[in-house]
């Protein structure tokens, strides 16, 4: 299970560095990981509470992937790769194949990043099983980062319901402050 969002760390991304960790485990044979960012109830609270919700996408995992259960949705979309388009950059997806969602009136948490290495929140828009991203103010953007802070609760999800796993697109070094400002 990756980490949930919990605000209690302060500004720094700490945790989301951890989550992309625990996506990096992926690579290895015989894991699996369930994203859990919509299923806290307080951001405040670093033991969230929804805890069958979260036990139902631990039973489905292991239903599809070690007891062969057909039919099941368990994988979250995963970032694939990006293209530059202009000023907008486009982000495709791994097991997004029926399409992406928004829960909310409009996307949440990407932020977007010249050569300059400031990432700011950007626009983004759903196209079919792409997400495009933009601000007005990085006539040329390289890199796009989502909910990759600590408290991030997005709201990208796909149409079957599942969140979308928090990601950038950039391997920039980073300094990472452990603990409150």
């Amino acid at each position: 299970m990756q980490i949930a969002p919990y605000a209690g760390y302060g500004d720094s991304s700490s945790s989301a560095f951890l989550r992309e960790q625990q996506t990096k485990t992926l690579s290895t044979p015989n894991t699996g990981m369930v994203v859990i960012t919509d299923l806290v109830d307080n951001i405040n609270d670093i033991h969230p509470k929804m805890k069958k919700e979260v036990g139902v996408r631990l039973a489905n995992y292991a239903l599809a992937e070690t007891y062969g259960k057909k039919d099941i949705v368990y994988k979250s979309p995963s970032y694939k790769n990006m293209k530059i388009e202009k000023y907008k950059i486009r982000i495709y997806f791994n097991g997004a194949d029926k399409g992406l969602m928004n829960k909310g009136d409009t996307l949440s948490e990407f932020f977007i990043s010249g050569v300059g290495q400031n990432f700011i929140p950007a626009k983004a828009k759903i196209d079919g099983n792409t997400v495009v991203v933009w601000n007005k103010n990085i006539k040329d953007p390289v890199a796009v980062r989502f909910a990759f802070r600590n408290g991030a609760t997005p709201n990208l999800f796909s149409k079957e319901g599942l969140p979308v796993d928090p990601f950038r697109t950039d391997d920039w070094n980073v300094q990472v402050i452990v603990g409150k400002k």
